[in-house]
């Protein structure tokens, strides 16, 4: 079996992960990112070229990450002749605010509170996000008084957000149809441009995503965030057939309470922090990446692959 991805976002434990279950792999790769990528030990069978979408007909089973979507589009993914790990209808459910918001209602877990530009009270803080997986990019913090003149300069969907002065962490989770349980892999916080502003007060800095850090949670913390893994695993079953499969994160703001501020359907790049719990249910530490190919070896002795790919 050979393991395909996209050389951006969480490819190199995508990689090394189906290396070290015993998979041969391929990289799809554009030329100006080559010479790193092909200086890897860990890539099989190196693709060149400026059109991401020739995966779409990748003979191997395609591992999609946060990159996919912007890289190929919703509709190609969907109508691909390529075998995908997990559930590829279940990809669209990050990337609109009305799909979000459906799927953590459904499995009753609380969301920030989305306020409208009337509602604004000039003396407080909002945050103002940007629909879609963007890593941060076009976010932005601001009082009230100053909302309507940096909002009028937006192009794409957005929404205002009551600020939440806490922590914000990221929750990875990956669903086993094979073992047919849910385990809770990592948690982690953002390093984003805008920490900068706490050194260096000089001008207000982009929320955009440098890298991520792993968190070791309060345990008291982690059986609420399993049941929020839990319930949203079922309510994607009645809303999204085949449901989840494979990895996932729900990303909360927490200031004593947690109240979610998104989701991703596919592996999260904070996973590519080095988190322990997986040690837990494995007895051994094994990446985000490499519990991906853990499923596919597993369905591929069992003779179960079909459950797992789409």
């Amino acid at each position: 079996m050979i393991v395909s991805t996209i050389a951006s976002h969480s490819s190199l434990q995508i990689l090394l992960g189906a290396k070290k279950e015993g998979f041969k792999t391929r990289l799809y790769v554009s030329p100006k990112r080559r010479a790193f990528y092909s200086s890897l030990p860990i890539v099989d069978d190196l693709v060149v070229t400026e059109d991401m979408s020739a995966i779409l007909n990748d003979d191997g089973i395609v591992v999609p990450h946060g990159s996919f979507v912007a890289y190929l589009g919703l509709e190609a993914i969907e109508k691909a002749k390529a075998k995908f790990f997990g559930n590829r209808h279940f990809l669209k459910w990050e990337t609109t605010f009305e799909l979000q918001d459906r799927a953590l209602d459904r499995a009753g877990i609380p969301r920030v509170e989305v306020v409208e530009l009337e509602e604004v009270k000039s003396d407080e803080l909002y945050f103002v996000r940007i629909e879609g997986p963007r890593g941060g990019s076009g976010h932005f913090i601001a009082r009230g008084s100053e909302l309507e003149e940096r909002i009028s300069t937006l192009e794409e969907p957005y929404r205002i957000e009551r600020f939440i002065p806490g922590v914000y962490l990221y929750v990875h989770f990956f669903y086993s149809p094979i073992l047919e349980r849910l385990e809770l892999l990592g948690v982690d916080e953002r390093v984003l441009i805008a920490d900068g502003n706490a050194r260096w007060p000089v001008k207000p800095l982009p929320y955009t995503i440098s890298g991520n850090r792993a968190v070791a949670l309060r345990e008291s913390l982690l059986p609420k965030l399993y049941d929020y893994g839990t319930a949203f695993v079922e309510a994607m079953r009645e809303l999204e057939p085949s449901g989840v499969i494979g990895p996932f994160a729900l990303h909360f703001a927490y200031d004593g309470s947690f109240r979610a501020i998104g989701i991703a359907s596919r592996i999260d790049g904070g996973s590519n922090a080095d988190h322990w719990y997986s040690e837990l249910y494995w007895g051994e530490r094994l990446s985000m990446g490499r519990r991906i190919a853990r499923e596919l070896r597993l369905a591929e002795e069992e003779d179960r692959l079909g459950e797992v790919v789409t």
